[in-house]
């Protein structure tokens, strides 16, 4: 209940930051209610609970608390971006929802492409910290190209350009990226943290959509003035994305199944 009303309030309270702005108390209020919210959940964890949820030891480990602070910026990247692209395409160029559906045919078949034969064979061959960093660096590329859109782009600039970048870059972070949040656990841990990875992606989707929809706007009414909002969101991530390389350099070194724990 603590853990998601805490996140439930935080996400509500940065949402809120785009009617009101951030001196009004509509966003204030949920927001530090969310981190007291939090902050209780992890005394609980701590001290009180005999079985926790989520056993705070598990952050001793660098590969899981440096992992997770990435996959946690990856997540409020890769997740939301699906939404913005969406819009762009129905509320800026106009596609119906059937032809929205099929142009996000390429950014699936790249990413599960490069997932499945490219980035096995390079983890065996590479460091872990460096494919996420390249894969995160190559994201940011391509979604700084994916911010320049214009009405007039069309897909072949608008869209595919730009997710053939992106794509190969996300196929290039994830498995590493989910590989070293889960290594060196014990195994009776294994589900926790598990859990605590897929839970930490999802978090940063929601917290970096409110904190998205919030710096785009989206409320003017022309095609090209949303595809500026659209793409403010987009060189955003892109930023963040860079940051992710930044802190992938904090992760152990790991390579083809095995780890450096430190």
């Amino acid at each position: 209940m603590l853990a998601t009303a805490g996140l439930a309030a935080l996400t509500y309270g940065i949402a809120q930051v785009r009617i009101h702005g951030w001196t009004a108390t509509a966003p204030v209020i949920p927001l530090a209610a969310g981190l007291l919210a939090v902050a209780a959940f992890a005394v609980v964890e701590a001290r009180v609970a005999r079985v926790p949820l989520v056993p705070l030891r598990l952050f001793r480990s660098r590969a899981i608390s440096v992992g997770n602070v990435a996959m946690l910026l990856a997540g409020a990247c890769l997740n939301p971006m699906w939404f913005f692209l969406t819009l762009y395409m129905q509320r800026s160029l106009h596609y119906s929802p059937l032809q929205t559906g099929l142009g996000f045919l390429p950014h699936t078949l790249v990413t599960v492409a490069v997932t499945a034969r490219l980035t096995p064979w390079l983890m065996r061959r590479a460091d872990s910290r460096a494919l996420i960093a390249t894969g995160a660096l190559l994201a940011a590329a391509g979604f700084w190209w994916q911010g320049q859109i214009t009405v007039d782009r069309g897909y072949l600039a608008g869209i595919l350009g730009p997710a053939l970048v992106f794509s190969v870059g996300g196929g290039l972070l994830n498995t590493p990226l989910t590989t070293t949040v889960t290594s060196g656990v014990d195994p009776a841990e294994a589900g926790a943290a598990s859990g605590l990875m897929n839970t930490t992606k999802q978090v940063g989707g929601a917290l970096g959509l409110a904190a998205l929809v919030t710096l785009a706007g989206g409320d003017v009414a022309t095609p090209q003035a949303l595809a500026d909002d659209y793409g403010r969101a987009f060189v955003a991530i892109a930023a963040v994305l860079v940051v992710v390389a930044v802190v992938a350099l904090a992760l152990p070194a790991r390579r083809d199944g095995t780890a450096e724990k430190r």
